[in-house]
């Protein structure tokens, strides 16, 4: 009889494993089917062999890919095949936030049950239009050059991706150059870096140390630290390039006085401006469309008085993802709220929808005080005034801050620019980062002017 019993439960459980398996297979097969159909390893799966793949177009109706005869097409300039080849794709998988391999279900009019291939009427492929302007991004890419980094340009008030463009890039005609290429050339060439990339911020960070400051700390607009250059703290040195003596949150911002900076994160302490850097978005990612971006970080849980320092003018371990900056720039213009930003337009069957976009994201997220925003506003703003001068973005009144962030081994530092036009017609948030290329003024500013101005002219 005991036996029995043994048997009939170690029967009863093999059964329950085996329904569990079954279940977890039909549960993976529901929702990774696509995946596994689109894997680079399905062998019996071509791109190439697609004719019915669909379009992708940019916002002004531009052919950006398409199925001719069997084989995908891209656009027939090859500065704009490059500008855009992380948003787009190539016919590998090798960019995973590219819309070829985020949106293959739409494109190849995907069926769960008949796969690919099946009637037209069951699977129709689909078109997707795309936010981004092909000509802005063209500008972007030739302003970078031969430097690694990204540009991004949005429009803050419908969260419409405008420009992201991303360098080492390649042909997608040609993607076998960086297999081939033994050199640093083409190094992270498959990732998209404003979406899934992350950098010492330097000076730019200097936005969230003041607005941890102006939440936490009374009258912190006529705050006032003393600036010599150099400053002991734990017998070790805090550095800057100036001596800029007794010195006001604007002034010091204007300055980028590095000393100022670090008494104001030291003065906070690490609770203080942890909290601060969380509630405006470190230590979290973006979800833009279908894509995760890369999370932003800050953690000073175990920096001292003088690591602390060093967080508060963007150095320590601090980084910083350029999609993550220019949400931040949206939020210092709109008042504290960031409108989520979207590089899908529209995915349809026969022509653009006439008043509806599609879009997963549309919201608003608060990451900011409206005095705090507001605050922050006033002070990039007389960056420009007084240090970079209007002359670089003529009659859009930006508001922007540099940052040179040091990234050690011997390497050039990092040159950011990020700000934002305060006019109400071209509602424009930007970000641009120049890998190992010297001070951000001198390597990003002149990119920054050129992308900036030029998507200006094309929104209005």
């Amino acid at each position: 009889m005991r036996n029995t019993r043994t048997r009939s439960i170690v029967l009863s459980l093999m059964t329950l494993l085996f329904l569990f398996g079954i279940g977890l297979f039909v549960f993976r097969y529901i929702t990774n089917a696509s995946s596994w159909a689109f894997s680079p390893v399905n062998k019996h799966f071509s791109r190439e062999q697609l004719v019915k793949a669909g379009d992708i177009v940019d916002c002004n109706n531009v052919l950006l890919a398409h199925s001719e005869n069997g084989k995908r097409k891209y656009n027939d300039d090859e500065n704009t095949r490059r500008a855009l080849l992380h948003t787009v794709g190539d016919n590998t998988s090798h960019i995973p936030s590219s819309v070829q391999t985020l949106y293959h279900d739409e494109l190849y009019g995907y069926n769960f049950i008949l796969g690919v291939n099946s009637p037209e009427v069951l699977g129709k492929s689909k078109n997707i239009k795309i936010t981004l302007d092909s000509e802005v991004c063209k500008v972007a890419l030739n302003a970078l050059g031969s430097h690694k980094g990204a540009v991004c340009v949005y429009n803050y008030k419908t969260g419409e991706i405008v420009c992201m463009v991303s360098t080492p890039t390649y042909d997608p005609y040609h993607p076998e150059v960086v297999e081939k290429d033994s050199s640093e050339k083409y190094e992270g060439a498959y990732i998209n870096r404003v979406l899934n990339s992350s950098y010492t911020p330097g000076s730019v960070f200097k936005i969230i140390t003041s607005a941890s400051g102006l939440a936490y700390l009374d009258d912190m607009e006529n705050k006032t630290y003393s600036c010599h250059q150099t400053e002991l703290v734990n017998n070790k040195k805090i550095t800057c390039l100036g001596s800029h003596g007794d010195i006001n949150l604007k002034n010091a911002m204007m300055r980028s006085c590095n000393i100022y900076f670090a008494d104001l994160a030291i003065e906070l302490g690490n609770e203080q401006m942890t909290n601060t850097a969380n509630s405006m978005g470190f230590n979290r990612s973006f979800q833009i469309d279908r894509v995760k971006t890369k999370k932003s970080f800050y953690n000073v849980d175990k920096a001292d008085d003088y690591n602390l320092g060093w967080s508060g003018i963007g150095q320590y371990n601090d980084l910083l993802n350029p999609m993550h900056s220019v949400i931040l720039m949206g939020a210092v213009a709109n008042s504290g709220e960031a409108c989520t930003p979207h590089f899908i337009k529209d995915i349809y069957l026969d022509k653009p929808s006439s008043n509806a976009r599609y879009r997963t994201l549309g919201s608003k997220e608060k990451l900011l005080p409206k005095n705090t925003a507001d605050i922050l506003k006033g002070i990039m703003r007389y960056n420009v005034t007084a240090n970079y001068g209007d002359s670089m973005f003529p009659h859009l009144n930006v508001c922007a801050k540099t940052g040179t962030a040091e990234v050690g081994e011997d390497k050039e530092p990092h040159g950011w620019m990020i700000g934002f036009s305060s006019n109400d017609d071209t509602p424009l948030a930007f970000c641009v980062i120049v890998e190992n290329s010297g001070y951000g003024s001198k390597t990003a500013g002149p990119i920054a002017e050129k992308v900036l101005n030029y998507a200006a002219k094309r929104l209005k």
